[in-house]
């Protein structure tokens, strides 16, 4: 086992499974760690409650106050990470100090980034930053294996996996085009189309696959002219609807080949709802499509029982 030393950071903790029993409600609230969570964030993963394990394994100093506390993180590879921060960030009542018998068990919100196959391990790693609590840098990578991760609900949309994630964007753009009275052909199949990814298998995905005209529009492509009448008609912008549409496809088609990372899907998901929510309607609520979650597998596979039923969420 290696250790690795890592810079004094900001944490904080969601729920203990310690030795001395602390209960969730010791320490920092969701509602809390959302204020800190969401400067500079976008609406997709806000507090996000992925949680990495994690122990504070030591009272440090009591200065500065209210006094420093000692984390350690075991990575996939067993490397330890080793981090300092205040008490009071991880502690809302005053559990953690001098006095307390550690070590002592927390939980740790994280952001998931990527997802890695190695030959040594029969699940890929999931790798994470510790950037939704202010723990460490968003560019510090934590490989981790799926049995160091936990999710606790309400979800956020980065919890979700990129079926998930498609599943909440078909369902935010349908109410946007009800909610603005935009009746189109082309854009009630291209639904139609990117709700069939989900359940896409090796056999059928060259059928698939840019089989849908607006999957094939190119970046400097107009609408079709019969969607732009349309959208002319009910007075909505064409920046608009073509921002929303290019949107909507990208957050799958922009990940089909190679590696994906995390924060692609999430960033076309971010467009899409800045232009619904200028129509005043605003994202669909993760927790209807937290049946599939990132860490359980990046694309998810839901089942067509499943995708049925996000497909009738209201």
């Amino acid at each position: 086992m290696s250790t690795s030393v890592v810079r004094s950071c900001r944490c904080g903790v969601a729920s203990c499974r310690d030795r001395r029993a602390l209960s969730a409600s010791d320490f920092v609230s969701r509602e809390a760690v959302a204020g800190l969570a969401s400067a500079g964030r976008g609406v997709c993963q806000d507090a996000g409650m992925l949680l990495l394990q994690g122990v504070a394994t030591r009272w440090i100093a009591d200065d500065p106050q209210p006094g420093l506390v000692q984390i350690e993180i075991t990575d996939a590879g067993g490397r330890v990470h080793r981090l300092e921060e205040k008490a009071a960030v991880l502690d809302a009542v005053g559990l953690l100090g001098a006095h307390t018998n550690y070590p002592v068990e927390i939980q740790i919100a994280c952001l998931p980034h990527h997802q890695e196959n190695r030959l040594a391990q029969e699940r890929p790693l999931n790798v994470v930053d510790l950037s939704p609590w202010g723990l460490d840098d968003p560019a510090v990578l934590y490989p981790v294996q799926r049995d160091q991760l936990s999710w606790a609900a309400p979800s956020v949309y980065s919890d979700l996996s990129v079926c998930g994630r498609q599943a909440g964007a078909l369902v935010t753009f349908r109410r946007w085009r009800e909610s603005v009275g935009l009746d189109s052909d082309e854009l009630t199949t291209l639904e139609d189309h990117l709700w069939q990814y989900a359940t896409v298998t090796p056999e059928t995905f060259n059928a698939w696959y840019e089989s849908h005209p607006l999957a094939r529009l190119g970046q400097d492509e107009p609408l079709p002219a019969d969607l732009q009448d349309s959208v002319a008609a009910r007075g909505l912008g064409l920046a608009d609807v073509w921002r929303a549409v290019n949107a909507l496809v990208q957050i799958t088609y922009g990940g089909l080949f190679g590696r994906i990372e995390s924060q692609w899907s999430l960033n076309e998901l971010e467009v899409l709802g800045e232009v619904t929510a200028r129509y005043g309607v605003p994202l669909a609520p993760a927790d209807a499509f937290a049946q599939c979650l990132w860490i359980d597998h990046d694309w998810g596979r839901p089942d067509a029982e499943l995708v049925s039923l996000w497909q009738t969420t209201e």
